[in-house]
């Protein structure tokens, strides 16, 4: 195989990949709407006994926070202290954010009657500790 071939070869696959690349970021959904609202960061860790959910909510109003579970789906609302804009985000010249808004999937082995709920009100991180049961 000639160089020109190789290369020719090389530039064919690294197309296919930028193109792979690019259609999986179309899929993503935006952690962001139009109308002002924010999905917060998550990060979910497992443990034999338990889950601990972790939820950054920067600028976040903890008195307006609201959680709430319906079918294993753990809905979390909360309104910012103060409107945050941004200039030129994305496709919009301007965007100001107001509240945050997430809904989680639990898993079944949830014990969703003693969630316990720890505010970071320093950090505006909020910390549930949710239970495992035992799925016979």
């Amino acid at each position: 195989m000639s160089f020109d071939e190789l290369f020719e070869k090389m530039r064919k696959r690294i197309k296919e990949l930028i193109d792979e690349f690019e259609e999986e970021i179309r899929e993503l959904e935006p952690m962001w709407t139009a109308d002002g609202v924010l999905e917060p960061l998550v990060s979910i860790g497992r443990y034999p006994d338990k889950y601990v959910v972790v939820i950054d909510l920067p600028y976040a109003d903890f008195d307006t926070l609201s959680l709430s579970i319906k079918d294993h789906l753990l809905i979390i609302e909360c309104a910012l202290k103060r409107e945050i804009m941004f200039e030129r985000w994305g496709a919009y010249r301007e965007i100001k954010f107001k509240r945050y808004h997430t809904a989680i999937r639990l898993p079944l082995d949830v014990d969703v009657e003693n969630i316990r709920i720890e505010k970071d009100t320093a950090r505006r991180m909020l910390r549930l500790i949710i239970p495992r049961i035992r799925i016979e």
